[in-house]
């Protein structure tokens, strides 16, 4: 959003420069336009598939937004998550940052896991 801001004043202060109406003040905007730019905080989104592949359908998962005091917004357990699959939220926006290890296969009543975990994150302005 503020790339898009600092993008516009940078084509209207071409145009004034180019007039010869470039001044100080319009300097001073722009300073107090990059200063606007908030603090980037990072959303986690733990998505647990059926295998490693990205295509591969999910079974659980979890947001976890950054904000104090904020719990998981999605159950492990519950029938609908926001995707059907990680390559699904990675169309989204959503950038994976951990891979699941790539074990044989196996049963979730064999070992103490929900699936193969993914995390992903987004960068969001606040």
């Amino acid at each position: 959003m503020t790339e898009s801001i600092i993008a516009s004043w940078v084509a209207e202060a071409k145009q004034k420069l180019k007039e010869g109406r470039l001044l100080a003040s319009d300097m001073d905007e722009l300073l107090s336009v990059a200063g606007a730019t908030g603090r980037r905080r990072q959303r986690l989104l733990y998505l647990h598939a059926a295998s490693p592949n990205l295509h591969s359908p999910l079974v659980g998962g979890a947001l976890h937004e950054p904000v104090a005091g904020a719990l998981a917004q999605i159950d492990p357990l519950a029938p609908e998550l926001p995707y059907n699959s990680v390559h699904d939220a990675i169309l989204h926006g959503w950038r994976v940052i951990h891979f699941p290890q790539q074990l044989a296969p196996y049963h979730d009543r064999e070992i103490d896991l929900i699936g193969y975990e993914f995390v992903l994150e987004q960068l969001v302005e606040t």
